[in-house]
């Protein structure tokens, strides 16, 4: 399968991406209010308020909109995790760098859950399943930086296979919780389990 190119312009004035930002969230609100069916280029168009030819100009189709919805929620996510790993104003160390990574990928993924699951299907439907990825692998990368330093060494050595296995796990949780809106997606020990797994194969020799 190709790569994705979700816009068909990109937006580079203010006025444009203010477009194409109503035309996301209508996107979002559309889903959200579970009514997939509903789902076209004109509903979207008439609730962010633009003309179907205005949409059209930045978007080729519905899909394309769906992907440009879903990569935008895990630029945030990314950030997110990336602002939780970031060391406190004060410059003290970071007491539980695995903790915080998980608990602000659990919280990227909690709003509009029913929105996310739609885009999460949308990703997969279109080849894109190792983006979801890409937010916990950020956050690995920095837990084993942020490990390192608290540990006065050079690196912490971890296998890519086993960072890959554990990567995946973590994706695969949350996106199964996500999508079957599970009760137990927010909870304290949903994020407690998360969290032992990533410890336990981190920590083995």
């Amino acid at each position: 399968m190709q790569p994705i190119d979700s816009y068909r312009k990109i937006p580079k004035q203010e006025r444009a991406q203010a477009t194409v930002d109503a035309i996301l969230e209508a996107t979002a609100r559309i889903l959200e209010g579970e009514r997939q069916a509903s789902l076209t280029t004109n509903s979207i168009a008439e609730i962010a308020g633009v003309s179907i030819g205005t949409l059209y100009q930045y978007f080729p189709d519905k899909n394309a909109i769906l992907v440009a919805l879903a990569r935008e929620e895990l630029t945030k996510t990314s950030q997110a995790v990336m602002e939780s790993l970031s060391e406190p104003a004060d410059g003290s160390a970071l007491d539980e760098p695995i903790r915080a990574s998980i608990r602000a990928l659990l919280k990227g993924f909690k709003g509009r859950r029913f929105a996310r699951g739609r885009l999460i299907e949308a990703l997969l439907a279109n080849g894109l399943s190792s983006e979801l990825a890409h937010p916990v692998d950020l956050a690995m990368q920095e837990i084993l930086t942020v490990q390192a330093k608290d540990r006065a060494k050079d690196a912490v050595h971890i296998s890519e296979i086993r960072a890959y296995v554990l990567t995946r796990a973590i994706v695969g949780a949350i996106r199964a919780a996500v999508m079957e809106n599970s009760n137990h997606f927010g909870t304290k020990a949903f994020e407690d389990e998360l969290v032992r797994m990533a410890e336990k194969m981190i920590a083995q020799p």
